[in-house]
């Protein structure tokens, strides 16, 4: 014989089935029609601190521009503003363009001058890079900056310094910072030697160096054979 409260208890469970199956169709339904910004906003977003050139170059007592900090964001919540700041080590100080930027699908460069003092030593430096803001993950990150004896930089139409003085032993390091000229000139240079030496150097592209060791006195005037205009002079002291 059946129970009179057979009846009754299958109506509860056939109700709390229907339940069950309304709840977990409006959370999908929420996931399927809510924007994505919506769902993430809790999320914290992360950022990559990269350097632009790879490893910036600055010889003592020079200052250097480049667009050097570039912030990418790697796509894990919301966009937002990222603040970012530099704790450059002793001898050399940095100076942002700007201390924010905001981020978006692209990454984005930060343009800065770069100085070492008179007395820095030649060698690596890292550089810790704070980056910060709402909805931002907070890290610390770091770029290398290499202090050389003494840099010139190869940008055309000129060589920069034009002229420098160095003594005896000094290796003399040239970076290219030119991309495309023209359409059909891709900015590549080299160092060859006019006078006080019989040197060429390899053609170089964008951010690559070449250096020359300067073992003797005297005046060592060089072009670059792809653009005859580019004209520098080394002057070389006991």
């Amino acid at each position: 014989m059946k129970s009179q409260s057979e009846p009754a208890i299958s109506r509860i469970a056939i109700a709390g089935v229907l339940l069950a199956v309304v709840v977990v169709a409006a959370i999908g339904a929420y996931f399927v029609l809510t924007p994505s910004s919506q769902k993430s906003s809790t999320q914290a977003t992360s950022v990559t601190v990269t350097s632009i050139p790879p490893s910036p170059l600055i010889a003592p007592g020079q200052t250097q521009n480049y667009t050097t900090i570039q912030i990418a964001e790697n796509g894990l919540g919301p966009l937002g503003t990222v603040n970012v700041r530099v704790f450059p080590p002793s001898g050399v100080t940095i100076t942002l363009n700007q201390s924010s930027v905001p981020l978006s699908s692209t990454p984005q460069r930060i343009p800065v001058s770069i100085h070492a003092t008179n007395q820095a030593a030649v060698g690596n430096y890292s550089v810790v890079v704070e980056t910060s803001g709402q909805g931002i993950s907070a890290a610390n990150g770091s770029i290398r900056i290499d202090v050389v004896p003494m840099l010139v930089v190869m940008k055309y139409p000129s060589f920069y310094p034009q002229n420098v003085t160095v003594t005896k032993g000094t290796r003399v390091t040239w970076m290219n910072l030119n991309g495309y000229i023209t359409c059909c000139d891709p900015g590549e240079h080299n160092v060859s030697f006019a006078t006080g030496a019989n040197y060429t150097s390899a053609t170089i592209s964008t951010f690559q160096t070449v250096s020359y060791t300067f073992n003797a006195d005297g005046t060592f005037e060089y072009y670059c054979t792809i653009h005859p205009i580019m004209r520098g002079q080394v002057t070389v002291t006991g």
